[in-house]
């Protein structure tokens, strides 16, 4: 059970109130809507970071499922495995990545396997090595590089919150895919 209540929509500002029902009413947004004057920002940022055409789709799950599982995040793991199903990524992938088997070995090209690996390094050591900094930087260039560092501060400080604040996982509830609701307006 969570550690401070749920905000009711009813409750929350207009804009707090519009965020939140855009991403499913979740737990995770209605907790974190009790810090009133920073969130509608905090979302804002958040429907960029998983809108951002920048990284590809498949490659933005992979971190955040990553990031979720080295951050000990049962709920960003069980709201992200559904996603990263329809970003491309098949059960054994997504295995992979949430577990201390050899993803390394797995069906991921170059590009996925240093980036998993940068992530890897920068949650587990709190640094990343200059030549795997090169390879990924090399890669996706400076905006894409810069961008996934952001998203996995971004979910590791979720991970945190989450985990401070024993959210409980929705029931029937999914973060909705907002990067394709996004394609298609």
């Amino acid at each position: 059970m969570t550690r401070i209540p749920y905000r009711r929509p009813e409750d929350m500002n207009e804009r707090a109130r519009e965020l939140t029902e855009e991403r499913g009413n979740l737990n995770v947004y209605r907790v974190l809507a009790n810090a009133e004057k920073v969130f509608n920002g905090w979302m804002l940022a958040g429907r960029d970071a998983l809108t951002s055409p920048v990284l590809s789709r498949r490659l933005r799950e992979l971190v955040v499922l990553r990031t979720a599982y080295l951050m000990d995040s049962p709920y960003e793991l069980g709201q992200h495995k559904d996603i990263a199903r329809t970003a491309g990524l098949d059960v054994s992938e997504i295995s992979a990545v949430t577990s201390d088997s050899d993803w390394q070995t797995g069906d991921f090209d170059p590009i996925e396997l240093a980036v998993l690996q940068l992530t890897t390094e920068l949650l587990t050591t709190r640094r990343v090595p200059e030549s795997l900094f090169d390879q990924v930087h090399t890669a996706l260039g400076v905006e894409a590089t810069v961008e996934l560092l952001m998203l996995i501060s971004r979910y590791a400080g979720l991970a945190l919150m989450l985990n401070a604040l024993d959210v409980d996982l929705d029931e029937t509830a999914r973060l909705p895919n907002i990067a394709q609701r996004t394609v298609e307006r």
